[in-house]
């Protein structure tokens, strides 16, 4: 399973807490994945077991936007460079950017939470462990 090893990941080049979906309700800091999307590869007529799935992969940090927008590109230039290569222990084909957003909460105790959101398309073998 690639979560596994997506959140084993972004722990290493964030120095942060990873979470899926979303963070606990006591914590303010940390990286979030979730897996948005996972069609299977169009190859023509030969079945593959290659899939690419979209992962939206969220940066959140109080009281300071650049670090959250540092982090981004931290995992960026990390896993947009893979080519058969992988992330963590699991085997991946390619990774892609895709989508960016940006959010900004300001909360009553004059706190700001920043999240930085990145769509990573990553293309790899179902299954594969």
């Amino acid at each position: 399973m690639i979560e596994t090893d997506i959140k084993a990941d972004l722990e290493r080049l964030t120095g942060l807490n990873a979470y899926p979906v979303e963070l606990p309700s006591n914590v303010l800091e940390g990286v979030t994945y979730q897996k948005i999307s996972d069609p299977k590869m169009i190859t023509g007529l030969a079945k593959t077991s290659l899939v690419q799935a979209r992962f939206q992969i969220t940066f959140q940090i109080p009281n300071d936007y650049s670090k959250a927008l540092k982090l981004e590109k931290v995992v960026l230039n990390a896993w947009e460079n893979i080519t058969h290569g992988h992330i963590g222990r699991y085997p991946v084909q390619t990774v892609q950017r895709g989508n960016f957003m940006q959010n900004r909460e300001e909360q009553t105790d004059k706190r700001v939470i920043w999240r930085v959101m990145r769509d990573f398309i990553i293309t790899y073998p179902e299954g594969a462990e």
